[in-house]
């Protein structure tokens, strides 16, 4: 395996490890924290590839390497840190604090019943045409159903996979670039 997947894997390791200081501690656990462990995760990545790709840039023959080369061999660490980072994404939420979800559910159910019990929001609710002839339950029933596909741990896995795979890439090209201009003074590219 090479140095920059192991690295990967490492990273995955610190990540999962420090969510779950997060869970049992209870830190960084309410609503408006949320995008301090995304924060959290993106560092994680990004230290993961940065890492994994010098480590390798240092072992190479830097002749006979290319830029494509060197976007694939850091693409590669990002990859496997964000199929990994998914499946624990999934784990986490399907099995170690379903909570959260039900949280969120519970908030959004509040949120439409006082939508649908308010008279002016319903009126505004009944100006477009596709709920203008559904009753209050079935506008209820398809509110809750929206909710339930987004606050569950397929789609969290599934948006968290698509996150994480553009910021890779993206990431990829940029550490490129750096590595290849700045840090190891290679000209061509």
């Amino acid at each position: 395996m090479r140095i920059s997947l192991k690295i990967a894997v490492l990273f995955v390791g610190i990540w999962f490890t420090g969510k779950m200081i997060f869970f049992y501690t209870q830190i960084l656990q309410d609503e408006a924290s949320v995008k301090f462990q995304v924060m959290w995760n993106i560092l994680c990545l990004l230290l993961g590839m940065t890492i994994g790709t010098i480590a390798e840039k240092r072992s190479e023959n830097r002749q006979e390497s290319s830029a494509l080369g060197d976007i694939k061999n850091t693409l590669g660490g990002g990859l496997l840190y964000t199929v990994l980072v998914a499946g624990l994404l999934y784990l986490y939420y399907a099995k170690i604090d379903p909570s959260y979800n039900a949280n969120q559910l519970a908030k959004a159910e509040e949120v439409v019943k006082s939508t649908l019990d308010d008279p002016a929001k319903m009126k505004e609710l009944r100006k477009d045409p596709e709920m203008e002839v559904l009753t209050k339950e079935e506008i209820y029933n398809k509110a809750m159903t929206n909710y339930r596909s987004m606050f569950n741990p397929v789609s969290t896995m599934t948006i968290s996979l698509l996150g994480m795979l553009i910021l890779s890439t993206v990431n990829a090209i940029l550490l490129t670039v750096i590595f290849r201009r700045i840090l190891f003074k290679q000209r061509t590219f």
